[in-house]
């Protein structure tokens, strides 16, 4: 068969909208009331860019012959299969700006799937190990298990997950809100790979005092958007409108645990050079998400150790958390992609547990697994929990907050970036931004039955206290000198010793940080 006569997919992309009969003043027309309502929390104006596409445009591909499959806001297009005579022929429609190759007639055969990347780094001890490092049990402690909130999950099949007993409750509550097959167009998820149902696990599962995800109580939308056997353009593609869809449907957060440099056909590979925040496909679609007011999270990559090395796409973008991996010792997992991206921004973003991370099988059993797909749904579960604490929180000031809180924040690298995340410490810096006290004191009065504390607001401006205590004569009772951080910035003292009166507590800051000492009465009890 001649070339010019067989099928291919391409996106054909429009030049305009005119006509599509919405409006914005109508955005229930194409977005659900959470989208809706997501951006107006965050003062995020409607723009052309979300409205649908031109019905009129895409039903004339149609009759000339194209078989059209999805449809771009964003990108102001639409997914095809057509011959590459036809493809030629589209290009010179008035309404038809380009049209661009993504993969060949037979990419949708689905074909063995790949092995998951294996690691013998050294493994922690038990399953809830992982979530510790992250602070989810504080998280879980104060009951902020991700309720309320709506993840995206993008990955390459979810095998067996609506049989699991694990994710059981997911099901039951009827939190798994919407699936979808991009490759096979199926709503059908539950095949092909189980590399998703992997990554899930460290999000939603939940097994009864033997292992427990990190945001087991958040909604969840489950799509398909990699063939992994193949790599082609058009899986970039599909995360872009699985992108979208999670948009319109009020998603909070979107958890990749995909990356894209080189392809099976070479034309295709990206260059170092492309991973600049706004040339790939992908991360021009993740930068778009973050613009709507959700939080992308995605793994830095397992190229550490290979040629090639730094980050994939779109670990590259400039508003989300691209997330590398360590191992139990808190050492950078050899494999985990480095930065800086190519316009030489710090990448990874933050860190998590990818080396012989405990998750779950297709067989609902405990196992461990290595790479940066496990170490980015640990974090994008973490989000889950901080922003049902925060409701109000916009997105990208949970971003923020969840960089400069880091372990890594003072000195971040380009291999662990800003460091390690934690619920503790997220939670104090949301708190700090919010408030104009440099410390607070309590319980005051204090009881034998209670200790006093000290909560250092913001570590950012105050990282370390001299902390005095003086009995009602003047005499010096307690000394003592505190470094703060986001993820310890409050001391503890036991008063049980003392007699009941007045005391006088004195704070001094002494990193020439300008803030002023505090004087607090203290009545013991």
């Amino acid at each position: 068969m001649e070339l010019h006569a067989q099928t291919q997919y391409y996106f054909v992309a429009f030049a305009d909208k005119e006509g599509n009969g919405y409006s914005l003043q109508a955005p229930e027309a194409f977005l659900s009331q959470q989208a809706i309502t997501r951006r107006a929390s965050q003062n995020i104006t409607l723009i052309e860019q979300d409205l649908p596409v031109t019905a009129s445009y895409v039903n004339q591909l149609a009759l000339m012959g194209a078989k059209v499959f999805e449809t771009s806001k964003w990108f102001n297009g639409v997914i095809i299969k057509s011959t590459q005579l036809l493809a030629e022929q589209l290009k010179q429609l008035s309404f038809v700006s380009d049209v661009v190759y993504l993969a060949p007639q037979n990419y949708a055969g689905r074909r063995a799937q790949k092995q998951d990347l294996t690691d013998t780094s050294q493994a922690p001890t038990d399953s809830l190990f992982q979530n510790k490092i992250l602070g989810a049990d504080a998280m879980h402690e104060q009951g902020f298990f991700g309720q309320g909130v709506r993840v995206a999950v993008f990955d390459g099949g979810f095998r067996k997950v609506n049989s699991i007993a694990a994710f059981a409750k997911l099901y039951n509550d009827n939190r798994v809100v919407y699936t979808y097959d991009f490759v096979s167009k199926s709503s059908d998820v539950y095949q092909y790979s189980d590399h998703g149902t992997k990554v899930l696990s460290l999000m939603a599962a939940d097994l009864t005092y033997s292992y427990q995800g990190i945001a087991p109580g958040a909604e969840y939308m489950l799509m398909v958007t990699e063939n992994v056997p193949s790599e082609y353009r058009i899986e970039e593609y599909y995360w872009l409108i699985a992108a979208e869809r999670a948009d319109s449907a009020g998603v909070d957060i979107i958890s990749s645990s995909l990356g894209y440099n080189t392809f099976d056909d070479p034309a295709m590979n990206y260059l170092p050079e492309d991973m600049d925040g706004s040339t790939t496909i992908v991360t021009r679609a993740a930068q778009i998400a973050s613009e709507k007011g959700m939080v992308v999270v995605n793994s830095a990559g397992n190229s550490g150790n290979t040629a090639w090395q730094i980050i994939t796409a779109p670990a590259d973008m400039h508003q989300g958390l691209a997330v590398g991996s360590i191992q139990a010792n808190y050492a950078v997992s050899s494999f985990s992609s480095r930065g800086p991206t190519a316009d030489n921004r710090i990448k990874p973003d933050v860190v998590a547990l990818g080396s012989q991370a405990y998750l779950l099988s297709e067989q609902g059993t405990v196992t461990v697994g290595s790479g940066t797909s496990f170490s980015c749904p640990q974090v994008a579960a973490l989000m889950a929990g901080v922003w049902q604490a925060y409701p109000e929180l916009p997105a990208l000031q949970l971003v923020e907050a969840t960089r400069v809180t880091a372990s890594n924040a003072a000195l971040p690298d380009n291999d662990m970036g800003y460091g390690i995340p934690g619920f503790e410490a997220i939670k104090n810096y949301i708190e700090a931004i919010n408030g104009i006290e440099s410390v607070q004191v309590y319980p005051n009065p204090v009881t034998n039955k209670s200790a006093l504390n000290i909560k250092f607001v913001n570590p950012a401006k105050t990282n370390q206290a001299d902390v005095k205590l003086y009995d009602a004569t003047g005499k010096l009772i307690v000394a003592r000198n505190y470094a703060i951080t986001w993820g310890q910035n409050q001391a503890t003292l036991n008063l049980s010793s003392l007699t009941k009166g007045i005391y006088f507590l004195k704070i001094v800051f002494n990193d020439n940080s300008q803030t002023k000492p505090v004087a607090v009465r203290i009545l013991k009890m």
